[in-house]
């Protein structure tokens, strides 16, 4: 059982004093009038030296503090599907935000989970669960962090030989809940409840908060057959069980074009009113795509700006809101950051610390006045070292003239 295994947790080391950030920084008031800049060079930059951000790299189930990614131990590159890696992030709900839990999580691939406060976080492994499979979108459903598992067929490598065998072999779990109060890990939904055999694997899913809208794949000798189908649980999500039988879910048939329209970018004209505000004063001849994560909890949804194609290849980003923050953010893979207080309705526009050549930030989470942004080390299609930078909001905005 995926409860049997005592949860290992690992606190940040006591946070060193932070001297603030750089002496002036971009500021774009929601009112004022903006200078199209997009990411041009002139943003600034947060400074290597004085710092108001620390660097965190993944070793041996948890994580180290570094002074920067390129000083961490190599590690051999694997493919992204079985690379230790933050897969997914996002911050809880404000309306499921409960007292004395943590405000934001970070499922990293074959490793665990990472809670996280404004002060810093905390993993949680279970290797019943990690070692084997590839853990990926994070979801939230009444606070509570939902993912699913699969194993590429593709990439599928035995990576962790002497992972602990898990206590019920017989349950192949599709879903899985990471439960904040108890910080043990429970399979909701296995693939024998949504009525699949052993030869088929979901690909994907969008959850809308009430209809999972799924894609399977099984491949045989001769070929590989797609499947889509629609499922809903007749209980609350967190209620599940894989005991219970196929009769508690409805079940309906989907298509490949219903799977794609929820699944594939929508132009940003079609973008939410505050995802359009925050990037603003980037040009509409810059192309870009971002994933955007709403106040729902529910899957991201995904938009494209086509651009004219002279600013070369589109460059991804992650933005989310997160009133329990008090902030809305978006991070580019080159780490160029726009991020709205609250508050006061202002927009800031900076870059994160210049990352070697190869390497990129990825998912991004909001706990208070801290951002926490993945980064890895990539080639191709494989990953090498990989891990997170905190950055201590406050201490960036403080810099700010009025």
């Amino acid at each position: 059982m995926l409860a049997a295994a005592a949860p290992k947790r690992v606190r940040f080391p006591a946070q060193a004093a932070l001297s603030g950030l750089i002496a002036a920084m971009l500021c774009i008031s929601c009112s004022g009038t903006k200078e199209p800049s997009g990411t041009a060079p002139d943003l600034p930059q947060i400074s290597s030296v004085r710092k108001s951000h620390e660097w965190y790299y993944f070793r041996n189930d948890t994580f180290v503090q570094v002074d920067l990614p390129q000083r961490t131990p190599q590690t051999l590159e694997r493919p992204w599907t079985e690379a230790v890696r933050i897969s997914s992030a996002a911050s809880v709900p404000l309306a499921s935000l409960r007292p004395g839990e943590a405000s934001a999580y970070a499922l990293v691939n074959r490793m665990g989970i990472i809670a996280f406060t404004e002060d810093g976080g905390e993993v949680y492994n279970d290797r019943s669960v990690f070692p084997s499979v590839t853990a990926d979108s994070l979801v939230f459903s009444g606070g509570i962090p939902v993912f699913y598992l699969y194993r590429s067929s593709f990439f599928n490598e035995n990576i962790e030989e002497d992972a602990a065998p898990s206590a019920s072999p017989a349950i192949r779990p599709f879903l899985v809940e990471f439960n904040p109060a108890t910080h043990i890990f429970y399979p909701l939904v296995s693939y024998d409840n949504l009525k699949l055999s052993e030869e088929d694997e979901i690909t994907g899913y969008f959850w809308d908060g009430k209809t999972w809208t799924c894609s399977s794949k099984r491949t045989t000798e001769h070929q590989v057959e797609f499947k889509y189908f629609l499922w809903e649980p007749q209980v609350e999500l967190t209620e599940l069980s894989p005991a219970l039988s196929s009769d508690r879910y409805i079940f309906r048939d989907a298509t490949e074009e219903t799977f794609r329209s929820l699944n594939m970018p929508h132009l940003f004209n079609d973008a939410p009113a505050e995802l359009k505000e925050l990037v603003a004063s980037i040009p509409s001849e810059f192309s870009f795509y971002v994933s955007w994560r709403d106040t729902s909890g529910t899957s991201p949804k995904n938009y494209y700006q086509p651009g004219n194609g002279s600013s070369g290849a589109s460059i991804n980003a992650k933005g989310l809101c997160a009133p329990a923050a008090g902030y809305t953010v978006i991070v580019f893979a080159d780490g160029t950051t726009y991020l709205r207080r609250t508050q006061t309705g202002r927009i800031y526009a900076f870059r994160l610390p210049l990352l070697p050549a190869g390497y990129t930030y990825g998912e991004a989470a909001l706990a208070g006045n801290s951002l926490y942004v993945a980064w890895e080390e990539n080639n191709f299609y494989k990953t090498g070292r990989s891990g997170f930078i905190k950055i201590h909001l406050q201490d960036v905005i403080s810099q700010v003239a009025d």
